[in-house]
């Protein structure tokens, strides 16, 4: 083999082995976009921006000048338990939707949408967040002997989301469908009592036919769903 064409020869095969490398550097996969998350931050600022404002209206139309440095009464202590939900996915954060229209009976999870946390802990902080406004919330597992007083212990709520998904009636329009059951009852030596059960369903239409759009629309009808149950307590006996 003559000497000059060695060289020519190692050019050649550093330009096919550079092309090899392209070409398996264009097959490799283009890495998947991380999933939108949501929350429900806007609605929880919303209410609880709208409760104080209105409490603050109510007070000013009806307190004394003599009075308008007195604390505001407060409700009895409340022991907030864990939210469950039977009707979800256990520990999910899926954002879940349904087609009305067509394979009503198949429930469906966006691929790229996501809670930011599990739909139970979500509406645990909105829940707490709301009925804080009006009573002290014990955490979960805080024991109601330790503020028992005349026999008597802190009324306990618990929340159970059965439904909590966007469902579509046609290719364009959908809305948000919450349902929660809330069961007051009194814990007692002899055994728990119960005060009152209720099953609060709300619907909010989603503005755009999207994750995005559900997200929107399911904080807001969980938002209404919260308030309807802070109303409802307030309603109970105080005491068992």
């Amino acid at each position: 083999m003559p000497l000059h064409a060695q060289p020519r020869r190692l050019g050649l095969a550093a330009l096919g082995l550079a092309a090899a490398l392209l070409s398996a550097c264009a097959a490799l996969p283009t890495p998947t976009a991380a999933p939108a998350l949501y929350d429900f931050s806007a609605a929880t600022d919303q209410q609880v921006d709208s409760a104080k404002g209105a409490a603050m209206a109510e007070n000013a139309a009806t307190a004394q000048p003599s009075a308008q440095q007195q604390p505001a009464p407060s409700a009895a202590p409340l022991l907030l338990g864990k939210v469950s939900a039977h009707g979800l996915p256990a520990n999910s954060q899926a954002v879940l939707y349904r087609y009305a229209y067509a394979d009503a009976q198949q429930l469906r999870a966006y691929q790229q949408a996501r809670w930011s946390q599990p739909v139970p802990q979500l509406l645990s902080q909105q829940l707490r967040q709301q009925l804080e406004l009006h009573r002290p919330v014990l955490e979960d597992g805080f024991s109601p002997a330790r503020l028992r007083q005349e026999q008597q212990a802190p009324l306990a709520l618990q929340v159970d989301v059965l439904q909590f998904e966007q469902v579509f009636t046609s290719e364009t329009q959908s809305h948000a469908q919450v349902r929660l059951r809330a069961t007051l009852w009194a814990p007692q030596p002899q055994g728990d009592r119960l005060l009152g059960q209720r099953t609060f369903e709300y619907q909010r239409p989603a503005p755009t036919p999207d994750a995005a759009g559900g997200a929107w629309a399911l904080a807001q009808a969980a938002q209404a769903a919260v308030a309807a149950i802070d109303s409802w307590l307030s309603q109970m006996p105080q005491t068992p």
